[in-house]
């Protein structure tokens, strides 16, 4: 064999090993994107899943220190009402607010005697 032949198929080896190493490259490269992908999905669907949830415990939790917040405005403002709503009796009928004191009076009165 002559030095150009063998340079030749050096050469053709060379060739045939790079496109080896570049196939079994692309092969793995395959293989990892096919095992990655259901891997992608799923963790996007458990991310997906976790978001939803933690967005409807805020939306449970808002509506929950909304409703407290409204019992607890009402809770501070009844007393005000009442007297209010006792002040306006009053003054609307006289003679009876002065019965009913009459009559709580005497009753506490003998409540407290006994």
């Amino acid at each position: 064999m002559d030095k150009l032949s063998t340079d030749s198929n050096s050469m053709h080896a060379d060739g045939a090993i790079k496109r080896g190493v570049d196939s079994a490259g692309v092969s793995l490269h395959d293989g990892i994107e096919k095992v990655a992908d259901p891997a992608r999905a799923a963790v996007e669907r458990v991310s997906t899943v976790a978001h939803q949830t933690v967005d409807k415990l805020a939306m449970g939790a808002s509506r929950a220190a909304d409703k407290w917040s409204d019992q607890t405005r009402w809770v501070a403002e009844a007393p005000s009402k009442a007297l209010e709503t006792s002040r306006s009796w009053v003054q609307e009928r006289p003679m009876e607010a002065v019965g009913i004191a009459v009559a709580l009076g005497f009753v506490l009165g003998r409540l407290t005697s006994r």
